[in-house]
């Protein structure tokens, strides 16, 4: 479930007049639908009046209710007791952290600030939200000269984009599709891919997994996040990719963020049918602003594809295979969007999406559970049998190469979906269980469990070299 919170004053009304367009647009938003396909719930938080005791507080409220109704904008806060959370209620002010957690938690206690979409006319709310965690459009206000979104119409598009693909929160429990893979290991296996898989190394994967977590944060709205997505293209650099434009940047945009770049390696023209491996680079947590170290989540993914690249240069293979560390995917899958809509616009034969997020933490029974997620009826109905088809490749991978134990699920809520909805055939490798960490600031390498992600590599490894042969 997704919430968007509006402020009142000077955002949808002005000395008590609505603001052009306020009506249709949240009857606009309303009809709106998530990536699950349910309607956002929307909600205002304002710092309307301040009780001088706690018996004030009923009066305030009814004060308050009264002027939404004047406003003819009721109907769009129900019930109020929910959908309305006023700072007297609270006992704090905007940007106080706690009037956002309050607001979340009157429509349900376990929403991450993740769930929530906050729209204000003043940029400094805007910038505390979004240091929680929460997505946040700085819409222009009376007076002002400059500001992400224009006009109260305007921001039906974001908000559209932002339910789409909405901000990652992916929990294991939360998969749908469940079911137990039937592979069980061939009499023979591929001596070449063997001898391959068995120079996957624990040890670099270590160092990939430390030297991410080592920014304090990665951030999409931190200053340094340039430097995470050079780091990353100096990796690649580093594991022999240096010819023309064999490493590369490829910029996008994010409201209310610096310039954002999504980090490609790999042939810079595609004459083969192409499989791409991705994974994100950026982290979240409780304080993303200075503590997101996101080992699992997704350090664990990059380490992953930065060995993916290593093993596979030089391997003769019948595809090209592109490796994108994507950036934006923790405020809403920004950096893959971008890069499915270059695709689409340029034709690129992609054959295959491989995607890697948080696969560094089993934590599930058995231990050595991996989740091999296929395309189960998203947005393109019409690419789910080619994408079970790799499924199942994958997990036969799996039980050939590795000692992994598979379940499937559906995909979800992670960088293949922009690519999904382009009709693309979309797979994941996800580890087995909850991480207690995700999210957090404790999320750091000492966690990361580094021959389960040695498996994991594994296990993708085959699949690439068994499509490719």
């Amino acid at each position: 479930m997704r919430y968007v919170f509006f402020d009142l004053g000077d955002t949808l009304e002005t000395n008590d007049v609505l603001r052009p367009g306020a009506l249709q647009m949240l009857g606009d938003v309303r009809a709106l639908r998530d990536d699950q396909g349910e309607t956002p719930k929307l909600g205002l938080i304002s710092d309307f009046d301040e009780a001088a005791t706690p018996a004030d507080i009923p009066r305030i409220e009814a004060s308050y209710r009264h002027i939404i109704e004047q406003l003819g904008i009721d109907q769009f806060f129900l019930p109020f007791d929910k959908a309305v959370t006023l700072s007297t209620q609270v006992g704090v002010f905007k940007p106080d952290p706690l009037i956002f957690r309050a607001a979340l938690d009157k429509f349900d206690p376990h929403s991450h600030f993740h769930d929530g979409i906050f729209i204000t006319e003043n940029r400094q709310h805007v910038l505390a939200a979004r240091q929680l965690g929460m997505n946040a459009l700085h819409l222009k206000g009376p007076g002002q000269t400059s500001a992400e979104v224009q006009d109260l119409p305007g921001l039906v598009a974001p908000i559209t984009r932002l339910l789409r693909f909405s901000p990652c929160c992916k929990k294991s429990s939360e998969a749908v599709g469940r079911s137990t893979s039937v592979a069980v290991r061939n009499r023979a296996t591929d001596p070449v891919i063997a001898a391959r898989v068995a120079e996957v190394d624990a040890n670099r994967l270590k160092t990939a997994v430390s030297q991410l977590s080592g920014f304090p944060t990665r951030w999409s709205h931190a200053p340094t996040i340039a430097a995470v997505s050079q780091h990353v293209h100096d990796r690649f650099v580093a594991l022999g990719y240096s010819g023309p434009n064999e490493v590369r940047f490829q910029d996008f945009s994010m409201p209310g963020a610096a310039p954002q770049r999504n980090v490609l390696c790999g042939p810079a023209t595609f004459t083969r049918p192409l499989l791409l491996l991705c994974a994100h680079y950026d982290s979240i947590s409780e304080q993303p602003s200075s503590s997101a170290p996101g080992a699992d989540d997704n350090a664990s993914g990059i380490a992953a594809l930065l060995e993916l690249a290593g093993l596979l240069r030089g391997v003769a293979l019948k595809r090209d295979v592109l490796f994108a560390a994507f950036g934006g995917e923790e405020q809403g899958l920004f950096g893959s969007a971008h890069c499915a809509d270059v695709a689409r616009a340029e034709q690129w034969p992609i054959e295959l999406v491989i995607n890697m997020d948080m696969v560094g933490f089993p934590n599930g029974t058995p231990a050595n559970r991996v989740v091999v997620e296929f395309d189960q009826g998203n947005r393109n109905p019409q690419n789910d049998a080619a994408s079970k088809a790799f499924g199942l490749l994958m997990a036969q991978a799996a039980a050939d190469y590795t000692s992994l134990a598979v379940e499937h699920t559906d995909i979800w809520n992670s960088d293949y979906m922009p690519f999904e909805a382009n009709g693309l055939a979309c797979i994941g490798a996800y580890e087995g269980g909850e991480n207690p960490f995700y999210h957090q600031s404790t999320d750091l390498p000492a966690k990361v469990d580094l021959g389960y992600l040695q498996d994991v590599v594994r296990m993708v490894l085959a699949t690439v070299m068994t499509i490719g042969a």
